[in-house]
């Protein structure tokens, strides 16, 4: 929400850090259910919770605006990621694609009209 906003050029400190509360105490609670229950679950791919990961990042593509600049990231991170996942130790391809992806938002800033 925090993100619409600001691409419709309103900030809000509120909801960003109401947000941003409500998501890192989600996160926490998450990882200490995951740590104190994660073993139990044998094979994750079972239930479909090797899925998670993937449907996160496919909201976050396709809810986002649509750009060339963002098109690029996208793509950029996405191939890195997988020539991560080919050749990187295992579960690196996030972290890489990650930067990828960022790098190049980073770097190309779009002219605005403001």
């Amino acid at each position: 929400m925090t993100l619409a906003d600001f691409q419709q050029g309103r900030s809000n400190l509120g909801l960003l850090v109401g947000g941003g509360l409500a998501l890192w105490s989600t996160w926490l609670i998450g990882t200490v259910v995951g740590l104190v229950f994660g073993a139990g679950i044998n094979n994750p791919a079972a239930f479909g919770l090797d899925m998670v990961l993937g449907c996160f990042m496919l909201t976050m593509a396709l809810s986002g605006r649509h750009s060339r600049r963002t098109m690029l990231a996208w793509v950029v991170g996405g191939c890195a990621a997988y020539g991560a996942y080919r050749w990187l130790p295992e579960n690196s391809h996030v972290i890489v694609g990650a930067l990828a992806g960022g790098l190049v938002g980073a770097f190309w800033l779009e002219e605005t009209g403001r």
